[in-house]
């Protein structure tokens, strides 16, 4: 039976929740107690990667554990998932990312502020972003170009682009390689969560220094617009390196990129594995008879 909308739209905003909350939390974490840097980078990875795992099997049984607008629209334009739902799962998403980093500012607070303090940090100038990507991402990574010193323009607009529509094509690519019934190599759920935390935690190693490795729209603009509201409303949006379509738009083209690579490249290599083709030929018997002369009654082919 299937799961009706409402549930899976708030199963999709749970999932955001918690990965605005309890996975933001990991660069919480690092930037209040200095772990932010190239050298803590690995450990932050694998933490945040540790957060998709347990989110993807929290909601995954209910919604599909999107979790994500790129891959809800590549799902909807190469594996005919309802384009009506697309606009129900991706605000349920956003709603989840703004609710979540509302909670996470107010967990966190106290040490965001001495930080703040400590540092000399006026929350909403330019400088702040050093505190605003807790929750929302910036290209470079504020933390790491500052430790190493990079020169203004060291990640250009286009570069951010790119790396995250390329980021976000690999992330969809394992997707959709892991979920297609013709792969023998298809994992259980459980196996399913472990595969994207891995590729989650490897894109956030490599790809945090150059845009943060949003490869999640709602996992950016939900977060980047509850901070405006939260005193960072000077640089949210219009900060340095603040440019929030790239995490938008990049991931999105990304997604369906990788939709696509594997959709027509990788996925036309597959046939139906045998208990596939002997679920469908019981389908078919199902919808309609033979007659008597062998070929399907019509209610049967309307259905095929």
């Amino acid at each position: 039976m299937e799961v009706a909308l409402w549930k899976r739209a708030l199963a999709e905003f749970i999932g955001l929740f918690l990965f605005a909350s309890i996975g933001l939390m990991v660069v919480a974490t690092g930037i209040t107690t200095g772990a932010a840097t190239l050298f803590g980078l690995f450990d932050l990875s694998i933490t945040f990667g540790l957060a998709i795992m347990v989110i993807i099997m929290v909601v995954g049984a209910v919604s599909g554990a999107h979790i994500n607008p790129a891959i809800t629209i590549a799902l909807a334009v190469y594996r005919k998932f309802p384009w009506r739902e697309v606009p129900v799962y991706i605000a349920a998403q956003i709603a989840g990312g703004v609710v979540g980093a509302t909670v996470l500012y107010g967990l966190y607070s106290g040490p965001i502020t001495a930080f703040e303090r400590a540092n000399n940090i006026v929350r909403g100038e330019p400088g702040s972003e050093i505190t605003a990507m807790i929750f929302a991402c910036f290209a470079p990574n504020p933390a790491i170009a500052g430790a190493l010193e990079w020169p203004p323009g060291t990640v250009t607009t286009t570069g951010a682009f790119l790396a995250e529509a390329f980021a976000t094509m690999v992330l969809a690519l394992v997707v959709f390689a892991v979920v297609d019934e013709r792969n023998s190599f298809a994992p259980s759920l459980p196996v399913f969560s472990l595969i994207l935390g891995l590729v989650v935690a490897f894109i956030v190693a490599v790809e945090a220094p150059l845009t943060m490795a949003g490869i999640n729209p709602a996992r950016d603009l939900g977060p980047r617009i509850a901070i405006t509201f939260l005193g960072w409303n000077g640089v949210s949006f219009t900060g340095p390196g603040a440019i929030w379509w790239v995490w938008t738009l990049g991931p999105i083209s990304g997604a369906i990129v990788g939709g696509a690579v594997w959709q027509f490249l990788l996925g036309s290599f597959l046939t139906p594995r045998p208990e596939d083709a002997l679920a469908a030929g019981t389908q078919a018997e199902e919808l309609g008879s033979p007659t008597p002369g062998g070929a399907p009654t019509s209610a049967g082919a309307s259905r095929d």
